[in-house]
């Protein structure tokens, strides 16, 4: 893992961590349940590629995590990304991120304040699993 991937962790973390304020609404630890979606999904994805040889990329959680700040980011700036049609086409932890801004946006914006919520929204999975992958991506799109 180099240095950019660990600073891209350490952004995720931080994200995440702030949105703690959602484990104490009501009686559901939102965040919590919404980061169980995301590794189930990140493990049956991992198990998906047999051949793939995961040591030096980021962990399962991690990547969970990605996906957590990365959902709810993009449901601020993109209310109605997802409709109900979308259910069977994409993951359920969208619509739950969606769902979760839709009822709590105040709370998550405030815990978020001093975060740069468009970059969080373009986090990029590919960036902590194959650091070349992404920057040959990067340099694709700056050509088109």
């Amino acid at each position: 893992m180099n240095k950019e991937q660990k600073q891209i962790i350490k952004t995720i973390n931080q994200a995440y961590s702030k949105l703690e304020v959602l484990n104490n609404i009501r009686w559901n630890a939102f965040r919590d349940d919404l980061f169980d979606m995301n590794k189930k999904d990140e493990i049956r994805h991992r198990k998906s590629f047999d051949n793939r040889n995961y040591s030096g990329v980021a962990s399962i959680s991690d990547c969970a995590k990605l996906f957590v700040v990365h959902n709810i980011a993009e449901s601020i700036l993109n209310k109605s990304k997802y409709t109900i049609k979308d259910l069977l086409i994409i993951r359920k932890s969208c619509i739950y991120s969606q769902s979760l801004v839709e009822n709590y946006r105040e709370i998550i914006e405030k815990a978020w304040e001093s975060e740069n919520i468009k970059n969080l929204a373009n986090l990029d999975y590919i960036s902590l699993i194959d650091w070349d992958l992404y920057q040959e991506t990067l340099n694709n799109r700056k050509v088109a």
